[in-house]
């Protein structure tokens, strides 16, 4: 009986870890699950790249910038409305408020990889670096899917 009350608070007490832990990328108050983006050619002018981002914090932050050794740049975008459908305008900076998470899709708040230096294959992880204005880093992999394939499968 005595056993079962101690592994009892030991699964009690793991539940009640801080989410912020279970990132699949973390630094500081923000976490990044399911960073992804589709394959791509060598050359390709820019592909999409996609992720939740999760600001556990609270104080309000902003994701200034990002890099990546494979791309020339990363540009910070979001999609608005055009006369047919949607097009992709290049941000300065995306918000990212306190205690709230923010999902980066297609429709919606993304990031582009410019100029690819090299050629994204299903399976491959592509290393960048999301800049926010408090001064933090966060080291990031991109999961090479195929389009369609499900957010966050083959993640760490």
């Amino acid at each position: 009986m005595k056993m079962a009350r101690t592994l009892m608070f030991v699964f009690v007490a793991a539940a009640s870890v801080p989410s912020a832990f279970a990132h699949d990328f973390h630094a500081g108050s923000i976490g990044v699950d399911h960073a992804r983006t589709a394959p791509a050619a060598a050359g390709q002018k820019e592909e999409p790249a996609f992720m939740t981002l999760t600001n556990g914090g609270n104080r309000d932050d902003v994701l200034v910038g990002a890099t990546c050794t494979v791309a020339t740049s990363v540009e910070l975008r979001a999609a608005v409305p055009a006369e047919s459908g949607t097009k992709s305008r290049t941000l300065e900076s995306i918000p990212i408020p306190a205690n709230s998470t923010l999902e980066f899709k297609a429709q919606g708040y993304h990031l582009a990889f410019i100029s690819l230096g090299y050629s994204f294959a299903p399976g491959d992880r592509i290393a960048a670096t999301l800049r926010f204005a408090s001064g933090l880093e966060v080291p990031v992999e991109f999961q090479v899917q195929e389009e369609g394939a499900e957010a966050g499968a083959n993640q760490k």
